[in-house]
């Protein structure tokens, strides 16, 4: 009986990773993106090597990986919000470059402790990353991006604190990216700017339906987002139990 595969090279994995994050990883996408990331090293044993967006949105691997049965639409979308996901849960390092021409970039780094030395470097110019041949231009600059989630709530509501930033990658595992950011707008909305009534908006849809709420702007009155409302009727004890954590 044969195999899966012919044997070949090995691939890399750090212990800490399989130790210490795959156990908390819930989407699969953020999984397959981490999984390619250590796949397209080139120095297994460092995990230094810088992949671009390009590459990952181009690796037939990962593509196949989250490409559902029958759909019609490209993988595109769930690259990008596993991307998104490691980055957010500081797996990864999201470099974002301008060039003398061309679209600027996106590159990724493994989190070590040697790559955000490598990350100064990159910044002062003393390290460049790999251009394609088809767009081999100058690097003009190099920064790290801070998570988009994490902007969004520190522009609108407050601090990312540790426990905020695991609040903000479980709520990016269990709901649209577009329900976080509409409910960071309504906590705005209502003066109600701290995380527990961002969460309760999240769950009350979750279990609630959003029919109702198609477009928040539209709304005549916020009685549906009153936080009071949130904590009686059927779903009471879920959210009184949160609201204790």
């Amino acid at each position: 009986m044969s195999g899966i595969g012919q044997p070949e090279q090995s691939i890399s994995i750090p212990a800490w990773f399989l130790r210490d994050v795959a156990p908390r990883i819930r989407d699969i996408a953020e999984l397959q993106v981490m999984l390619a990331i250590f796949r397209l090293q080139r120095d297994p044993d460092e995990w230094s090597t810088p992949v671009s967006e390009f590459d990952l949105l181009e690796d037939e691997h990962l593509r196949s990986a989250l490409r559902r049965d029958g759909a019609v639409q490209p993988p595109d979308a769930q690259i990008r919000r596993g991307v998104e996901l490691a980055v957010t849960r500081a797996i990864l390092v999201q470099l974002d470059v301008d060039r003398d021409q061309g679209e600027p970039e996106r590159w990724y780094l493994v989190s070590t402790e040697a790559n955000r030395v490598r990350l100064e470097r990159y910044r002062n110019g003393s390290l460049h990353l790999p251009v394609r041949a088809d767009e081999a231009h100058a690097q003009t600059s190099v920064e790290p991006a801070r998570p988009g989630i994490f902007r969004l709530y520190e522009q609108n509501i407050g601090l990312v604190t540790p426990i905020i930033a695991d609040r903000l990658v479980e709520a990016m595992e269990l709901y649209p990216r577009s329900w976080i950011e509409e409910a960071i707008e309504a906590a705005v909305s209502y003066n109600r700017r701290n995380w527990r009534y961002i969460q309760r908006i999240l769950e009350t849809w979750a279990t609630e339906g959003r029919s109702h709420e198609t477009n928040r702007r539209h709304q005549s009155s916020s009685a549906d987002l009153d936080p009071e409302k949130h904590l009686s009727g059927e779903y009471a004890a879920v959210f009184r139990r949160r609201r204790r954590e």
